[in-house]
């Protein structure tokens, strides 16, 4: 065969594969897909201390007298960018050995994803002067809408020093409910 035969033969070709491709029928589909993620979003939403009137005592204490020497103040000492309260500031004043006073803080879930709380540490207790007890509910989850309530047992032990000021730090972490082992 010669080269325009050759030629004549690929254009053959390329005719019968343009005309069954051009007969061929086809149909496509197509997806559009659009996620929208949620939101892990906690705030307090109310708070309270213990300590109303006649100061609270721990349990070998009384205060049959009814009196009301010492304070506790819970206010907001912090706000997220969407003003939500992210930490509270519990100030104790002019406490003593047998005080005892119970923080309870009500967490709101505002966010559109179920939490549970992931982590939680409290710091910087001097254990010679103070019992700390964080009371944590059985079930942590919380569902958007919902909320659940932590309490902060706080007692000044006997050990405690006159005109001294103790600090610490308590901190709650929460996830998203399927990032939390049981």
């Amino acid at each position: 065969m010669n080269a325009l035969g050759i030629r004549l033969l690929g254009l053959f070709l390329l005719v019968a594969l343009f005309g069954a491709a051009a007969a061929m029928w086809s149909e496509t589909l197509k997806i559009n897909v659009t996620v929208h993620t949620g939101e892990v979003d906690v705030e307090w939403s109310s708070w309270s201390c213990s300590d109303t009137g006649a100061d609270p005592q721990a349990q070998e204490f009384n205060n049959e007298d009814g009196k009301d020497v010492a304070d506790c103040l819970v206010k907001v000492e912090e706000t997220d960018d969407e003003e939500d309260v992210i930490k509270l500031n519990v100030t104790i004043t002019n406490a003593y050995p047998g005080y005892s006073v119970v923080i309870t803080g009500i967490v709101d879930n505002i966010g559109t994803i179920p939490v549970k709380l992931y982590d939680h540490n409290i710091t910087g207790v001097d254990e010679s002067a103070l019992d700390v007890d964080l009371g944590i509910p059985r079930d942590t989850q919380i569902e958007p809408g919902e909320n659940s309530t932590y309490t902060l047992t706080i007692t000044v032990l006997q050990d405690a020093e006159e005109n001294h000021v103790y600090s610490f730090e308590v901190i709650l972490v929460f996830a998203q409910w399927n990032e939390v082992s049981p």
